[in-house]
């Protein structure tokens, strides 16, 4: 029995719909040219200063829950 790695298991294997096409920008609405379906922001729109100003989503600097708890 040949046990396979899982790089040859899951590293080549697209999904089904993940393929390059024409899609519109989720910003400004233009079409571009995205290679895979999480694709979805134009690269003009990613080169813009507020695009590259945001926070990023895991810099740990969000607010903690209380749990339900009031002090």
């Amino acid at each position: 029995m040949t046990i396979k790695s899982a790089e040859s298991v899951f590293g080549s294997i697209k999904a089904m719909a993940d393929i390059a096409a024409e899609r519109a920008c989720l910003r400004c609405r233009s079409t571009f040219w995205s290679e895979g379906f999480g694709e979805r922001i134009c690269s003009r729109c990613k080169g813009s200063a507020v695009w590259r100003s945001a926070t990023h989503e895991g810099s740990g600097q969000g607010r903690r829950r209380s749990g339900g708890r009031s002090s």
